[in-house]
């Protein structure tokens, strides 16, 4: 049995940096980028801005799928998935929004009780935010490095403080 207040803030933890801090990094990093931008891949055979937001957001439905004992649509080759459309940042990031919204839904069950959190979901959903952090990251500097702006994101309000207060309640 895990404990019910490790539980709670494990899942707040989970769902407000994905959903509030990463998404709004993204958010402001994808303003300046330029359609061929997002799709320019920096080096032969790299994956391209639009490629990696698109892998995460992959990830993302991929956990929405294990979260709610779906496991059987879950299709091979996600690790070479990085698909290279022609939608503009605003389409991409909105993908992003729409997997998270269906991703925050899901974690609210779980945070409201309705679905029962187990000791596999610590691993499931730590990855995800490793792995999406990772991605995101990569993200974020490859615009910073193609558009010359750097984001300063902790005196926009978007660190740990701004977190820790999602968290708690205090935002």
């Amino acid at each position: 049995m895990i404990n019910d207040t490790f539980t709670e803030v494990f899942l707040k933890i989970t769902l407000h940096r994905l959903c509030d801090l990463y998404l709004n990094k993204l958010k402001y990093a994808i303003v300046p980028l330029k359609q061929e931008q997002l799709w320019h891949e920096a080096y032969p055979n790299s994956n391209s801005i639009g490629g990696i937001m698109l892998h995460v957001c992959e990830h993302i439905n991929r956990s929405s799928l294990r979260l709610t004992n779906q496991q059987e649509l879950l299709k091979e080759g996600f690790e070479l998935y990085f698909p290279n459309l022609e939608l503009t940042p605003e389409q991409v990031l909105h993908r992003m929004e729409i997997e998270l919204d269906a991703w925050r839904s899901i974690m609210n069950r779980y945070l409201n009780e309705e679905l029962t959190f187990t000791v596999e979901h610590i691993h499931e959903l730590s990855h995800l935010v490793e792995h999406a952090g990772y991605h995101i990251g990569q993200v974020i500097d490859r615009i910073q490095a193609q558009t010359g702006v750097h984001f300063e994101f902790y005196k926009k309000g978007l660190n740990e403080r701004f977190l820790r207060d999602k968290i708690e309640g205090n935002l």
